[in-house]
């Protein structure tokens, strides 16, 4: 489904950012960014609190599921430190484009540079046809990200929340790679 070369080793950089496989080291920095409620809250399968060993779980299990290209789970390195994570993962109908970012780096572009970086990565090397991915409705600025990207929101479903502990109403979002060419042009 995702197949690449050296999919592992696969590193991938932009103007400001490199994104590149998680590392154990990257335990820390994952648990500091994402262990913000008001990180972890916009994500449906992420535990607040979010403990280190959290963290290391998600590592291995990235790893094993790029080495079996099931997926592509890249660290965000922005000015030399973890600012966050970017993935396409298994997903149906269509692989599911996921990210986040530590507090710190919010309002900077970075989410949309990994993004294109990722999905352009996704359409064009790994084959893909369409992605989809989809935001909690009060987070306006993730959708904003997902706009600039090219994503079409196909409608509003409600989606469980790990660390709200509830279902929340959630705008689900879809993008070809025809929409993301025009849009990366």
């Amino acid at each position: 489904m995702l197949a690449t070369s050296s999919r592992i080793e696969l590193e991938l950089r932009g103007a400001r950012l490199t994104l590149r496989a998680p590392r154990l080291a990257d335990a820390e920095a994952i648990v500091e960014g994402i262990g913000a409620f008001a990180v972890s809250r916009m994500l449906a399968m992420v535990p607040h609190p979010y403990r280190r060993s959290d963290a290391e779980s998600w590592i291995y299990r990235s790893l094993r599921e790029v080495a079996a290209g099931e997926a592509l789970h890249f660290v965000i390195l922005a000015e030399g430190k973890v600012a966050g994570v970017v993935s396409l993962a298994r997903g149906w109908p269509a692989p599911n484009f996921g990210y986040w970012l530590a507090i710190p780096y919010w309002g900077r572009g970075y989410a949309t540079e990994a993004g294109r970086l990722v999905l352009r990565h996704g359409f064009e090397r790994a084959g893909l046809r369409l992605v989809r991915s989809g935001v909690f409705a009060d987070n306006p600025a993730s959708l904003h990200v997902q706009e600039k990207l090219g994503f079409v929101a196909l409608g509003v479903s409600r989606v469980w929340c790990l660390a709200c502990g509830a279902r929340v109403p959630h705008i689900d979002t879809a993008l070809s790679r025809e929409r993301f060419l025009e849009f990366a042009a």
